[in-house]
């Protein structure tokens, strides 16, 4: 997963692995509330591996980390990322299922000269025509 930040030199992108993702989502609601709260803000500390997402008092935004680079995010887009997230966890966990699927198919249209239809029990959330199109125009 990719977030990107706009600054006004340019912008500032963070990519996230799975096991990372499912981390931040974790500590979500633990920074929304902190982030909440009236006066002076509790900090408040997630980390996992190379991703840390905290407060910052002063600022009353919290910095996601990945590493040495960080994006702040104010609370409406916490927010947004609270109702967002189960969205985009399910795109996620939906992909990592249609992953086998989808390298199987490459494998057939590659051994292939036109359109391969796919197997009966392949996952519904690849469009086997789209992906075709794209390998065609992509070889």
């Amino acid at each position: 997963m990719e977030f990107v930040a706009i600054r006004g030199g340019g912008s500032k992108s963070l990519i996230l692995a799975d096991e990372q993702v499912s981390a931040l989502a974790d500590c979500l609601p633990a920074i929304r509330e902190s982030m909440c709260v009236g006066g002076e803000r509790a900090v408040i500390k997630c980390e996992s591996g190379n991703l840390r997402l905290h407060t910052h008092r002063r600022h009353g935004c919290a910095r996601l980390f990945v590493g040495t680079e960080y994006i702040s995010l104010t609370h409406p887009d916490m927010e947004y990322l609270l109702r967002v997230f189960p969205i985009l966890q399910e795109q996620l966990r939906d992909y990592i299922s249609a992953l086998p699927d989808m390298l199987s198919y490459v494998t057939s249209y590659l051994a292939s000269t036109s359109f391969v239809e796919p197997q009966a029990n392949s996952s519904t959330n690849i469009d086997n025509h789209q992906l075709y199109e794209e390998l065609v125009n992509f070889v």
